[in-house]
């Protein structure tokens, strides 16, 4: 019998343990046990680079952050570098919040599709005006200012064999500076995603910040280490329901992320979402969060070539956060 030419080519051993590695019970296996911490490994460790835990985009911050099945824009460079693999078209897109406390966040990120794979860069910044600095007497001093910026390199792609599943990660330059002090540190991140071709259903999973801590002078604090497995289900077209859990690993904590998206036009969607990590504090009745923390609402408009969202997340009384995201595709 002759072999058929059209025949697609037989993955090589890396495709072939890459696709295993992306089979749904093998992500949602691997979720329970990197979920489960373990009191030896975690005992007294506590994360630092705070910035890395701020989301970008305003669609996944109005979802709740419930993004690790979701992510197919520039914003997987975030949340799974996996969906990545999933632009079609070339993508410019960009974030600015007006954070909390007078500090201003900001991220751009560029993502290009090629026959072999996603390429894509980002910048993130979280950033204070200046500061009035004080002595060891606590008498003024001249002003300061402080920052803290990763710069982001991706790579994501299909596998072979399956153009349901995709890997992709960062790598990641962060660095903090606070006044004439800075410190800096290479990080890693990893991502699988896989969306089912016979339902609408994808998962993902992702493995964001393995690297060495920042060190300032004597003091080191190790990354915000982060693991998480998400969800997301299409309901009769319109209506998208997406579900993470996260593990802040040195944190020892988990939280969930909860959203929904209902798209009235094809080019206009109103959403809601919920994320526990902002939600209460220790006083109760919210806390400094406010009763209605964790809680975001937003709204996106989109076409072929474009597309622009907004959020609005309460933070009590800490302030309000709105979040605005502008994309182009190209």
């Amino acid at each position: 019998m002759k072999e058929n030419p059209m025949r697609a080519p037989k993955p090589g051993w890396i495709d072939a343990l890459a696709i295993a590695i992306c089979r749904p019970w093998v992500l949602i296996l691997a979720a329970v046990l990197l979920l489960t911490p373990s009191p030896l490994l975690l005992a007294g460790l506590n994360s630092g680079a705070a910035f890395l835990k701020i989301g970008t985009g305003a669609r996944p911050a109005a979802l709740g952050g419930a993004y690790t099945a979701v992510a197919g824009d520039v914003d997987a460079m975030y949340y799974n570098p996996g969906g990545l693999a999933n632009l079609s078209r070339r993508e410019l897109g960009a974030t600015h919040a007006e954070w909390l406390l007078g500090t201003r966040f900001d991220f751009i990120g560029f993502a290009q599709p090629t026959a072999n794979g996603t390429f894509g860069i980002g910048v993130t910044r979280l950033a204070t005006g200046g500061q009035e600095g004080r002595d060891g007497n606590r008498q003024a001093t001249s002003g300061f200012e402080a920052s803290d910026t990763a710069y982001t390199v991706s790579y994501s792609r299909k596998l072979t064999g399956s153009q349901a599943s995709s890997l992709g990660g960062n790598l990641k330059l962060l660095r903090s500076q606070i006044g004439p002090y800075s410190a800096q540190t290479v990080a890693v991140d990893l991502g699988a995603q896989h969306r089912f071709a016979d339902k609408p259903l994808s998962l993902g999973a992702s493995v964001l910040n393995i690297g060495k801590g920042l060190r300032f002078l004597d003091q080191s604090d190790p990354l915000p280490l982060t693991l998480a497995i998400g969800a997301a289900y299409r309901i009769a077209g319109p209506l998208n329901l997406a579900f993470d859990i996260r593990r802040q690993v040195h944190d020892q904590r988990t939280d969930v992320g909860i959203g929904t998206e209902y798209a009235f036009l094809p080019s206009f969607a109103l959403r809601m979402g919920y994320a526990s990590q902002y939600a209460g504090g220790p006083s109760g009745g919210g806390g400094a969060m406010g009763a209605l923390g964790g809680l975001g609402a937003g709204l996106g408009i989109s076409g072929r070539s474009y597309r622009a969202d907004y959020t609005f997340t309460p933070f009590g009384a800490l302030g309000n956060v709105q979040r605005l995201s502008l994309g182009a595709r190209f």
